[in-house]
């Protein structure tokens, strides 16, 4: 295993002004991931789960602290940096899939590839092509959104997040949205993808799919609690057709 984390939080705090309140959302975290690994963060609504998520991602930035992301300090970057980094080296699976209505399956995997410039279009097309294959969607390529159900939609979107290779893949509670059936699909999914050398940090809610996880971080009250890694559930292989 890489001897460079990942991701390296040190003393990383998150505050939001609102008029005169302020709220402590993360209060001095210290976290490392390491490449390949598989980690679940969990605790109760409000507890920073989110947040710290959104941190990692560059989605909000740290009100203080560190944070290197593969080997480089991307605490103090513009928006316009951020989001470069963001493009190239994460990939986000939200609850609420997100995907754009009007484009069709294979334009929503593509679509934060078009902005990168060290990509042609044929290149673009192979890398969708193998991210919806990885993900048993390559038949409903030419599906949009509508026409699918929310299992097919959230594998579009994991397709969507692994089109890029990123570093990462950070999962805010992939299953919320989704029925039982496809819920456990969507877990056996990432567990396939980690078996395949995929780094994922998940933040979930229910303890049956943290514990498919090699690694548990539970937050309370924008602190780290409990950092336990132990044997995680053994991956499943997915189905070639998806309901």
């Amino acid at each position: 295993m890489n001897a460079q984390p990942v991701i390296q939080l040190q003393n990383i705090k998150k505050i939001f002004l609102t008029e005169d309140v302020e709220t402590s959302a993360l209060d001095n975290i210290n976290l490392s991931i390491e490449p390949g690994e598989y980690v679940a963060i969990t605790g109760p609504s409000g507890c920073g789960k989110s947040t710290l998520l959104s941190v990692m991602g560059l989605l909000h930035s740290a009100s203080s602290g560190t944070y290197i992301l593969n080997g480089k300090e991307v605490t103090g970057l513009g928006a316009v940096e951020q989001a470069r980094v963001r493009n190239r080296d994460i990939g986000f699976i939200f609850q609420a899939f997100n995907l754009i209505s009007d484009m069709s399956a294979f334009e929503n995997v593509e679509l934060p590839l078009t902005y990168r410039s060290d990509l042609t279009k044929k290149q673009r097309h192979e890398l969708v092509d193998a991210a919806l294959a990885q993900v048993a969607m390559t038949e409903r390529r030419k599906h949009y959104p509508t026409q699918l159900s929310g299992g097919q939609q959230q594998r579009v979107a994991i397709a969507r997040a692994l089109a890029g290779s990123p570093r990462v893949l950070l999962a805010d509670e992939p299953t919320g949205n989704l029925d039982s059936k496809n819920a456990q699909l969507t877990m056996e999914l990432l567990d396939t993808l980690h078996g395949q050398g995929s780094t994922i940090v998940m933040v979930t809610h229910d303890p049956r799919f943290a514990e498919r996880a090699g690694r548990q971080i539970a937050l309370f009250d924008g602190k780290i609690v409990e950092d336990r890694q132990y044997r995680a559930v053994a991956p499943t292989p997915i189905a070639a057709t998806v309901a």
